[in-house]
Order: structure tokens, then C-alpha cells, then sequence
């Protein structure tokens, strides 16, 4: 996967040959704790906050004047506020998809996308959470939606798609919180303690800026929870993230199929299609990486980081939308093909609406953007242009907002009845509403561009282990002239254990191995250190059988299962209230909800296994008073040894460190840690 997604000659390397891991670490890390371009960004802030002052000013007028502001009628109940929402829980779902998707098959090249990405789908799903709860009219009591037992014994409607949008923006929110602080938590180590050293060559220089200094590293320690590198840290870690990537999918796939089977299953004209759910899907994955690609490419390009996002992953990129699009192309052509051939009248009509009536200029919209951008792609020069690539991104967004407004709004301005027909024309406030909404990204997207990573650390560091012989090379020259330092015992302080301090995993594993026999497991414990997973420790360590997958299965069964009763017994039995001549015991939908629950549920259960396995928060350990630990998080790996009993021979875990070979194990230096 690291490859091409189809033939032709790759047009770079993924990440330069000179890259190292302490280089890496800088180069990200440098963007939060030293603020380049500064000044680009205060003026992109202030342009982000007077959008987000047009949302707070077109809200106040919403809550005052009611939803009436949007120019829905009695028709068109849904047009731009239902259109947005659809619209950001797209580009949600589509980032969320291109993360997880990413990670489930390895692709090497990820570190450089999979964090923007998330992010992404983090906002865009804080986004699409307002648009429900606004949209109510009484939005003060948006919690009404939400089953819980209150003051007049109801339940609600859980046959309602408005109660489907609920679970699923919670869930959505629960598992892209989730993935993206999983993802994030090693790096916020890596920012912890570069920070935790500028802010002592700060205190030393007297600066002025130390205090804030400290705090900003007191901050990102606090965040970090803890984290120290662990090789059970890093194994549970990397279940976690792959587990909770996975849920992230299948909630993808039924939020976007659960909305768009509730319109085929109408028999509204336009939306009675068993291709829409397929559409809705492909369109939601496809302008999910419109935005993705154009804000990676403005990323490279504000902050220079040309050699961890590279000409290869911007091609990458081209080919996924190159890929989206003749997708999306082929489900228009099939939509119309298979209408015109077979449908019924009323279905052409919509058709022919969508392309001469009223909307025309957003029907057509909706297809040039989609579906001819695109195909530009189909030269390499176009692909790895990043202004190209960002141009077409943002088109292919524009197309699929226009996409939802023509598959709602041209439907419901005329229904099979002449009665029910009215006209519809948007409303200033409604763009500004989405306007506005744009804002709240954009503030939130540069205060994380600000102060957290854009890139991720670990799976670039992954990357150049893999792909960048300089890595390797710079960590052995520098064992080479490294000097073994044995430390004497500390004194009258009680010893805590014994580190050692390596080049390379391979070394930490070979000396795990050497030393693993030593003393019994009840007076000594060994672990291991690293900036980046360790799975050649695990055997050595004795930790290979432990999985996260159990704690994940048990809670999304319970969850879902428990939702699903909670729907029957209150649906069918405490709160029996038949509407629309559903049965009373409407199961088909009671499973939308409870797919998204369940996901939610399994996810929270991964995140609790996640801390309480590993043992965190933890924000004082041991292992931190190891001399140099700071640089477990940067480039070098650690051996601790933890004495759990008096029968702990430290001398001879020394000699038996100092014999093994430089070339397999020997460490760079050995230290007595006191407690």
C-alpha cells in the first residue's frame, strides 16, 4: 500500500533519504512551541473569528426570529440548514474513512495525511452537531432528544430520523475524539518534553517568556497523561488505535447508508433509489478528501514541510480523488441512465428539473464539480502540483454541498400532489449560517495548527525506519562513538532499578533478551522504552498475548444490544405511540440507532482498557528520573529494570549488559536509578 493505488512510475520517494528521528521530532514540533509564520496565521485567525462573529450574530437573530429566517415553507422543510449538516457530517465521514482506512491496511505513507485527516473529521463532526440541535427551534432543549428519563415519563421518538441524528452525531463525536487522541497521545509526549526543555534553557537564560514557557510544558504533560514510551504502552497502543480506526468504518458506512435508505425508502420522486445509499456513500468519502488534500497542501506549503509531506503522498492523494471521482461520475451516469430507461414519470420529471428548472445552476454545479475536476488527475503533472491538487479538492467540496441542496431541495419543491408545491429560494440568512459555520472550523482548525502537531510524529518516524537508510545509519555512528558509562551505586538512597540506553530497537531487543533470565519476575520487572513501537520486545518482555480486542467486542455487544431493548421496551411496550401506520414493534428502526450506539460504546470501552492497562494517567514515574529519558520520546531506546525484591543483583545485570557484543545489545551507557 505504500505504493501507487494503480500502475504507473511512483513520482518520488515517500520521505527524503537524510531524514532522521530526532529530525523528524524537530521539524513537527517546532510548528507548536516555536510558532512559524506568525504573523500569516494572526491574519488567517482574525478572518477565521469574523466568520465565526457572523455565526454568533446570525444565531442570536435565529433564536430570536425562529428557523422561519431560512425561507423554508411548508414544502421545502429541509433546504440549507438540513443540506449543511449533510454536508459536514460528509466531509466528517470522509476524512474519518480515509484515516481509517489508511491505517487498517499499513499503508507506510500515512504519517503525512492520517492526523490532518482526523482533525478534520473532529471539526467537521463539532461542525454538523450544531445544525440539528439549531434547527429544532428550541434549541435550549435540544436534550429532549436524548433518551433519558425525565420529569413527564416520555421517551423519544426512536422511530424519528431526528433522534438517529442525535446518536449518531454523539457517536460520531465519541469515536473521532477518540481516534484522534489516540493517535495524537504519543506525540504529545514527544511535545512534552521538548517543551520541558526549552522551558529550563528559558529558567537558566532568565528569560522573560520562562514562566510561559513552563506552563505551556506543565500543559502538555498534563495532556500526555503520562506517557513514557513503553513497550506495553506501545502494544496497546497500536491495538487501540487499529480497533477504534475499525469502528470508525463501520459507523461511516451506517451513518451515510442509515440517512440515505430513510430517503430511498420514501417514494418522494428523486429519492426512491436503491443507487442513492451507494452515492451518498461515495460522494460523503469523496469530498472528505477534497478537503483533506487542500488542507495538506496548505499545510506544506505555509510551513515548508516538503520532505515529510512529500511529492509522493500529494500524487497519492490525486490518484484517491482521481479514483472518488470516476466513482461519483459513474453513480450520475447510472442515476440518469437508469431513470430515463425505467423510471416512472414523476422520476424524470425530477431529473429534468434538476437540469432546466429553478436550480439549475446547482444541479449543474453539483455534477461539473464532482465529476470534472477531477479528471485532470489524470496527468502526473496535475497530481503532484499542489496548487492543482488543492483547486480540484476544493471544487469537488463546492460540488457536493451542491449535490445535497439538489437532492432535497429540487424533490421537495414538488411533490406528486399540485397542493403541495412551493417555490424555494435561499436566504441570506441561511448562507450566513453556513458561513458562519465555516468560521467555527477554520477557528478551530488554526488553533490546532497552532499549538498541536499537524503531522504525526510516530508514523513518520515509522516511515523513515522503513524507507530512509540514513535513520539507521545516524543512530549507529552515533553508538560508535558513544563511551559505556557505568554508574556507580547513588549512595545511602534506596535503588529504584538499573537503565541502559540503546541506538536502536534491535539492540533493546537483544539485550531484553540476554538479561530477560537473570532474576524471577518477582524481583525484577523489565520494560522497554521508545519513541516508536517496540514489537520486537514483546516476546522478551512476556507480553505478546495480551489483547485489547475483548474489552472492544464486549462493549459495543453490550451497548448495542442494551440501546436496541431500551428501543423495544419503550417503543413497544412503556410508551406505545403509533405514528405514520408503522407496527409496533418497528425493528428496522430501531437498528440504525443502535448500530451507531454500539459503535460508541465499543469505542469508550477501548479508550477505559486503553488507560487503566497501561496504567494512566500517570504523571510522576520512576523511569523519569533516568538521565536523558527525555529522549525515549526523540531517538533512543531505554532498558529499565525495576527491583521488586531484595534478591535483585544489580552488579550482575551490569556485567552481564557489558558483555554482550556492540553490534547485538551493548548499550550505550548504564545507570543506578534511585527511588
Amino acid at each position: 500500500m505504500s505504493g501507487a493505488l494503480f500502475g504507473g512510475q511512483p513520482a518520488g520517494p515517500l520521505i527524503g533519504p537524510e531524514e532522521t528521528l530526532q529530525g523528524i521530532g524537530g521539524a513537527v514540533a517546532a510548528i507548536p512551541l516555536t510558532h512559524p509564520r506568525n504573523r500569516r496565521w494572526w491574519i488567517a485567525f482574525a478572518g477565521a473569528v469574523a466568520l465565526l462573529g457572523v455565526f454568533g450574530f446570525t444565531l442570536g437573530y435565529l433564536l430570536y426570529a425562529g428557523p422561519g429566517v431560512w425561507a423554508n415553507n411548508n414544502a421545502v422543510v429541509w433546504a440549507l440548514d438540513i443540506a449543511s449538516y449533510d454536508w459536514w457530517i460528509g466531509v466528517a465521514s470522509g476524512s474519518l474513512l480515509v484515516s481509517a482506512v489508511l491505517l487498517l491496511l499499513g499503508a507506510e505513507w500515512r504519517g503525512a495525511v492520517n492526523r490532518i485527516a482526523e482533525t478534520l473529521a473532529l471539526l467537521a463532526t463539532a461542525s454538523a452537531g450544531l445544525y440539528p440541535i439549531i434547527h429544532l427551534g428550541r434549541p435550549w432543549f435540544f436534550f429532549w432528544n436524548l433518551p433519558y428519563p425525565n420529569t413527564y415519563n416520555l421517551w423519544p421518538q426512536f422511530r424519528s430520523p431526528l433522534l438517529w441524528d442525535a446518536i449518531d452525531i454523539v457517536a460520531f463525536l465519541v469515536i473521532c475524539v477518540s481516534l484522534w487522541f489516540i493517535g495524537m497521545l504519543p506525540d504529545l509526549a514527544t511535545l512534552r518534553d521538548r517543551a520541558f526543555v526549552e522551558a529550563m534553557r528559558q529558567s537558566d537564560a532568565k528569560a522573560r517568556t520562562r514562566k510561559l514557557a513552563l506552563l505551556r510544558a506543565q500543559v502538555y504533560g498534563i495532556v500526555a497523561s503520562g506517557w513514557r514510551g513503553s513497550a506495553a504502552h506501545w502494544q496497546i497502543w497500536v491495538q487501540a488505535y487499529r480497533t477504534v480506526a475499525l469502528l470508525g468504518v463501520l459507523l461511516v458506512v451506517s451513518v451515510q447508508t442509515g440517512a440515505s435508505v430513510m430517503l430511498a425508502g420514501s417514494l418522494m420522486p428523486g429519492w426512491h433509489s436503491t443507487l442513492l445509499p451507494v452515492s451518498f456513500l461515495v460522494n460523503a468519502v469523496y469530498s472528505g478528501v477534497g478537503v483533506t488534500a487542500a488542507i495538506v497542501v496548505l499545510i506544506r506549503i505555509v510551513y515548508g514541510l516538503d520532505a515529510l509531506v512529500s511529492v509522493r503522498h500529494l500524487d497519492v492523494l490525486g490518484r484517491l480523488l482521481l479514483c472518488l471521482g470516476c466513482a461519483s461520475a459513474y453513480c450520475y451516469a447510472a442515476e440518469y441512465f437508469d431513470t430515463f430507461l425505467n423510471g416512472d414519470p414523476e422520476a424524470r420529471g425530477v431529473l429534468v428539473r434538476r437540469m432546466t428548472g429553478d436550480h439549475a445552476l446547482v444541479s449543474w454545479t453539483a455534477i461539473l464539480g464532482l465529476v470534472l475536476p477531477a479528471q485532470v488527475l489524470w496527468s502526473a503533472r496535475a497530481r503532484t502540483a499542489p496548487l492543482v491538487l488543492a483547486a480540484v479538492g476544493l471544487l469537488v467540496a463546492a460540488g457536493a454541498y451542491a449535490d445535497h441542496v439538489m437532492v432535497l431541495v429540487v424533490t421537495l419543491t414538488q411533490d406528486f400532489l399540485p397542493s403541495s408545491r412551493l417555490p424555494y429560494g435561499p436566504d441570506p440568512w441561511g448562507i450566513a449560517t453556513f458561513a458562519g459555520s465555516l468560521g467555527l472550523f477554520l477557528t478551530l482548525l488554526l488553533l490546532f495548527l497552532r499549538y498541536l502537531p499537524a503531522v504525526s510524529i510516530i508514523e513518520s518516524r515509522r516511515l523513515a525506519l522503513a524507507r530512509a537508510p540514513g535513520t539507521e545509519a545516524a543512530a549507529r555512528e552515533a553508538a560508535s562513538r558513544a563511551t559505556l558509562r557505568p554508574e556507580e551505586n547513588p549512595g545511602p538512597a534506596p535503588l529504584w532499578g538499573v537503565s541502559a540506553t540503546f541506538a536502536s530497537q534491535s539492540d533493546l531487543a537483544a539485550a531484553l533478551q540476554a538479561v530477560s533470565s537473570i532474576s524471577p519476575p518477582d524481583q525484577v520487572h523489565l520494560d522497554g522504552h521508545g519513541p516508536v513501537p517496540m514489537p520486537r520486545t514483546l516476546r522478551a518482555l512476556g507480553l505478546e498475548g495480551r489483547s485489547i480486542l475483548p474489552y472492544a467486542l464486549a462493549g459495543a455487544l453490550l451497548g448495542g444490544a442494551g440501546f436496541y431493548a431500551m428501543c423495544v421496551y419503550a417503543t413497544a411496550y412503556d410508551y406505545v405511540f403509533l405514528i405514520g401506520g408503522r407496527p409496533r414493534l418497528s425493528w428496522p428502526s430501531f437498528v440504525v440507532p443502535s448500530i451507531s450506539f454500539a459503535m460508541m460504546t465499543g469505542c469508550i470501552a477501548i479508550h477505559l482498557a486503553l488507560l487503566v492497562l497501561n496504567r494512566l494517567p500517570r504523571l510522576n514515574h520512576p523511569a523519569f528520573n533516568i538521565p536523558g529519558f527525555l529522549r525515549a520520546s526523540d531517538d533512543r531506546f531505554f532498558l529499565s529494570a525495576e527491583a521488586r525484591g531484595d534478591r535483585f543483583d544489580a552488579a550482575r545485570f551490569e556485567r552481564r549488559l557489558t558483555s554482550l557484543p556492540v553490534e547485538a545489545g551493548r548499550p550505550l551507557e548504564i545507570r543506578r536509578i534511585p527511588r
